[in-house]
């Protein structure tokens, strides 16, 4: 390939970090000269709080509170100065004016109140330092560890259902990731998947799964959700980003360490279910035997299906109950399993250093049988270090190790083809536990069996660390370095031995091994220099910032077939032998400058200007500059504010642009070998290829009220242009497709956060919260001709992403086309809301089997009719969208004395559903919506009127389902044991003790008929034969020491 050398600036981490150290000089030590003492306490509930870090503002002496909350800054100079608190679940406090004498002890008792709202959070995602939301132009989402009483699965998943404007589609298998859009969409053919950053570690873009990621550590998650504020990130972030800010003990009270261990058990199962048919079309007699044509009673394998005979009136219904025992083939299949974590962590903080270490097991079994499921262990070391007043090392690593029990693709296909009356779970003759084919006339194969005798897991490695040093030069100079790894190795191990069963090959197969193996680092460095001044009223900062972005690829593969020996699974074992590899090595570096200023603490702007360089952009456009500005008016903080019962009023106004790489491939010349060797072209290549460009334009209202409610008002409009596309080329290119900037997507968003504290004495505290979003969005531009995607979505100017087309069943005599406009009467809607051909009749009538012409054209009588465009063919239309009309979340958490009640309702109104998987149940009568047991006979339908509307597996309007859902996603109640019940515990260092009862993902309304309406991704709701969601219900143990 040409390009990989292109490289926009060459710099070295070490170099880098040689002249940030060169920069630390040495200062004198100033003698001490006052001293200053108090002790902070709960604003409510009196108590000391532990752990709180007190700043004197605009110089690097600190303190954090001992466990009985004082605390004591000694050396502090002569003046007057301005002393902050701060606290995770508090908001800031601050005493200004505080006079220090020489030789003097000043002592200044401050009060915390938990806050009220994230504005009163600080926030460091998408901005440079720590910012409190109250002076932001933009929205920041927040999550804190205390709005995540029930740690998540996936780390990913915690701020679900908790932050406006997220959708979250999670992955039914354990150890799977999860899919997510902040907003709307960003990319039509491109990944919308937020950038990642944890602990201030860049992540990867094929580094690996989310599922590495532990929530037990994590003190809080921020979601930038658009351009107009992460363009902090430049090219790599106009899907958003989320950062995740693991714990590093400053909770901990000074002096203080402290060990946690805590314990969750429990099983998964099943939520919903999909309804099998306990009917069949075949001949019996009167007592429900199998017969022949004859009328002989015969084995089920010899038995013969109804005649289709309508002089006859046999009409092929699914009318005849099976004969005894018959089976629920999801409970066969499904099987409850084992959960359970256990932690442990350490914590400590002193006067200049505070770390925290964890270390975890999680295993998740699932709900198949015959399936390990998933484990994780996983281990964390943070550690912060002042060496001096005005030096600060911070260091974090998180090593993981994982393994999975892979499922064969057509696991779920394979299972929906069982007939009830088949017993998936007897041996099979060759000695395992199920049968190959448990049903001589099977159509597939048991999945039971299959998951038996393969094996398959994908174990994976992940390692996350990053390094920064800050050095305070000058009181109005900050100086920053930043190193960070993201590693992962992942090896995938695949064996079927010779002489197993397999598809089409019911007497045995040859065997087959295989084993893949991608690596993955991704390497970011960046030094920052921070300039800080207040002016009079007037508040100036100034950021300005260089960095290096490396990432390297590399996948490995081997495949064997026709295995030699028996039981070897080793590649040496095969006869027939194919190697492949792959490498990529992406570079990238840019600079940026960020200034804000704030007047009189009400007055504010922000701008920023990035420029990045990346060599995954066309070796003509290896540039790219991009841009923000914001700006915020607090006018409650004005005098002349006429509601005191407002504390907060804020107009916001922000526009930005990020960007979206193309992928490694797309600017170079591809190529393709067929299975004959022959080498030929498939991708041109594009020097002049761009990355994708998001310009968002952002307004707001942020409100607090009695100090006890808060409001979040956001509208956003977000441009995305540049779109990388596939554009099909002529012959005459000799290349079929070349990767072009040829498409636009507009979207906007409606966002809505209330947080209200209904309640807060000192024994009973009720926060609610609730979240609202509304996103639309479509395709303004596209060069290519429109086309469907998957066969269910569809790419085209003036549609969204998640429409579907596909073949359209009309349901009202208006659709009938115009040469029926006066034989309207010759057609009604059937009880399933179908339009169908009757003629001088009803559909009650029984005629099937016979045909209907209606002005010249002829019908199959009470058979579905399906749309035609005007040349006479099946018109393929629109059938459904994926989207939502809108979301809507509400949490609370209720505590009363030593109880804790929290929950989590989660809704999606609108949306709809492709089920394929039912329509693949139609192809063989297995679903229960084909039965007839039980109709009048004038209501009853023929096989062959489901078998029509399967339409050879063609995506048709039928299977497209509400998907809609009201969830309750968590729910959990703690006990905390009181102090004095633990008196005899105290003599081995127990501090703390509770218990919970969790649930997680535990009741599900809804009107669709599959397992679970969360399926596919976020950008297309699609059943397509996927591991469903399940239920957890847990236990757990906390102690503290």
């Amino acid at each position: 390939m040409r390009g990989c050398s292109n490289r926009p600036i060459r710099l070295s981490l070490p170099a880098v970090l040689a002249v940030l150290l060169m920069c630390v000089g040495s200062t004198p030590l100033l003698a001490q000269a006052g001293r200053v003492t108090g002790t902070v306490r709960d604003s409510l509930r009196g108590e000391p709080v532990a752990g709180v870090e007190i700043l004197l503002v605009g110089t690097n002496r600190r303190a954090a509170t001992a466990e009985d909350g004082t605390y004591a800054i000694a050396g502090v100079p002569p003046g007057t100065y301005t002393i902050e608190a701060r606290r995770v679940g508090y908001a800031a406090a601050r005493q200004r004016g505080v006079v220090v004498a020489e030789n003097r002890i000043t002592t200044v008792d401050l009060g915390l109140t938990e806050v009220v709202s994230q504005l009163q959070e600080i926030v460091v995602t998408g901005v440079v330092g720590e910012v409190e939301a109250t002076n932001l132009g933009f929205t920041v989402g927040r999550v804190a560890v205390d709005q995540i009483p029930i740690p998540s699965t996936n780390a990913l998943e915690s701020f679900q259902g908790r932050v406006a404007g997220v959708s979250v589609v999670p992955q039914g298998q354990p150890g799977s990731g999860t899919s997510i859009v902040l907003r709307t969409p960003s990319s039509i053919h491109e990944s919308s998947f937020p950038l990642l950053v944890i602990d201030g570690a860049i992540l990867g873009t094929t580094t690996g799964s989310t599922a590495d990621l532990q929530s037990l550590d994590i003190e809080r998650i921020e979601v930038v959700k658009g351009a107009a504020a992460a363009s902090l990130y430049g090219s790599r972030a106009q899907a958003g980003v989320i950062q995740v800010v693991t714990r590093r003990g400053r909770e901990v009270a000074e002096g203080r360490n402290q060990v946690t261990f805590r314990s969750e058990f429990g099983n998964s199962s099943l939520g919903g279910k999909i309804d099998w048919a306990r009917n069949h079309h075949y001949r019996v007699d009167s007592t429900g035997q199998y017969v022949n044509a004859a009328g002989t009673v015969v084995d089920r394998a010899l038995r013969v299906e109804e005649a289709f005979n309508a002089t006859a009136g046999t009409y092929r219904f699914q009318d005849n109950a099976y004969i005894a025992p018959i089976y629920d083939q999801v409970d066969a299949f499904f099987d409850p399993g084992a959960f359970r974590t256990n932690t442990l962590s350490f914590a400590r903080r002193s006067a200049t250093t505070n770390w925290f270490v964890s270390s975890s097991m999680h295993r998740s079994d699932g709900v198949i049988a015959g399936n390990g499921g998933f484990s994780r262990n996983d281990v964390r070391f943070n550690l912060d270090h002042r060496l001096r007043d005005n030096l600060m090392l911070s260091f974090s690593t998180y090593y993981s190790r994982s393994a999975r029990d892979e499922l064969y693709d057509n696991t779920f296909f394979d299972l929906i083809f069982q007939a009830p009356d088949v017993d998936l779970r007897v041996p099979d003759p060759d000695g395992t536990p199920f049968a190959f084919q448990p049903d001589l006339l099977g159509i597939e194969q048991n999945p039971l069996y299959r998951n038996t005798v393969e094996d398959a897991t994908t174990d994976r490695g992940r390692l996350l660390g990053s390094f920064e040093m800050r050095y305070n030069a000058l009181p109005w100079l900050t100086l920053e370095a930043n190193a960070s790894l993201d590693h992962s190795d992942r090896w995938y191990s695949f064996f079927i031995d010779r002489g197993r069963k397999q598809r089409n090959l019911p007497t045995g197969g040859i065997g087959e091994v295989a084993r893949t193996n991608e690596r993955a680092d991704a390497i970011n460095a960046s030094v920052t220099a921070n300039l800080a001044h207040d002016f009079g009223e007037l508040s100036a900062r100034t950021s300005v910032r260089a960095l290096i972005e490396r990432e390297e690829n590399n996948v490995t593969e081997a495949n064997g077939t026709d295995l030699a020996v028996v039981g070897v699974p080793d590649l040496n074992n095969a006869r027939v032998r194919l190697v492949g590899s792959s490498f990529e090595d992406i570079r990238a570096s840019g600079y940026f400058v960020n200034s804000g200023l704030t007047y009189r603490n009400r007055y504010i702007l922000d701008g920023l200007v990035r420029r990045d360089g990346s060599s995954l952009f066309g070796s003509e456009q290896r540039w790219h500059t991009y841009y923000r500005a914001s700006g915020a008016y607090r006018m409650a903080q004005e005098p002349w504010w006429p509601f005191a019962r407002i504390s907060e009023f804020k107009l916001r106004a922000s526009r930005g642009t990020a960007g979206g790489r193309p992928r490694y491939s797309a600017q170079y010349e591809t190529y393709a070998i067929d299975a004959s060797g022959v080498l030929t072209k498939a991708t041109l290549g594009n020097a002049a290829l761009k990355p994708e460009r998001a310009t968002e334009t952002e307004i707001g209202l942020d409100m607090i009220a009695f100090n006890r409610y808060s409001l979040q008002l956001s509208y956003s409009h977000n441009r995305i242009e540049d779109q990388l596309v596939a554009v099909p080329l002529s012959a005459a290119y000799g290349f079929t497709s070349q990767w072009q900037n040829a498409g636009t997507v507009e979207g906007n968003t409606w966002e809505a956060t209330l947080e209200a504290q209904l309640v807060r004495r000192s024994n009973l505290h009720w926060r609610v919260g609730l979240v609202f979003d509304r996103s639309r969005h479509r395709i303004t531009e596209y060069d290519r001709p429109c086309y469907r995607l998957n066969t269910v979505s569809y790419r085209c100017v003036g549609e969204p992403l998640g429409v579907m087309y596909g073949y359209r069943y009309l349901n009202s005599l208006d659709m009938l086309p115009a040469a029926h406009a006066a034989s309207r009467d010759s057609f009604q809607v059937n009880d399933d809301g179908i339009l169908v051909a009757v003629g001088a009749g009803s559909y009650r009538d029984l005629r099937w089997g016979q045909t209907v012409t209606v002005d010249g054209v002829s019908y199959a009588w009470g058979m579905p009719i399906a749309e035609r465009d005007t040349s006479g063919n099946l018109a393929v239309v629109r059938i459904g969208n994926s989207n939502p009309r809108f979301h809507f979340a509400v949490s609370s958490d209720v505590r009363w004395g030593n109880f804790t009640l929290y929950g989590l309702l989660d809704m999606q109104v609108g949306g709809q559903v492709y089920n394929r998987t039912k329509q693949r149940m139609y192809q063989w009568n297995r679903s229960a919506e084909e039965d007839q047991a039980g109709k009048p006979d004038s209501l009853k339908k023929p096989v062959d009127y489901y078998f029509n509307i399967y339409n050879g597996n063609n995506v048709n309007s039928w299977f497209v389902e509400p998907g809609g859902f009201l969830k309750l996603r968590e729910l959990t109640l703690r006990y905390d044991v009181p102090a004095r019940a633990l008196s005899r515990l105290r003599a081995i260092g127990v501090r703390g003790l509770s218990v919970s009862l969790i649930g997680r993902n535990l009741w599900t309304s809804t009107d669709y008929s599959g397992y679970d309406p969360e399926v596919g991704t976020a950008t297309l709701r699609l059943d397509d034969f996927i591991y469903p969601r399940f239920r957890t219900v847990t236990g757990s143990v906390t102690i503290e020491y």
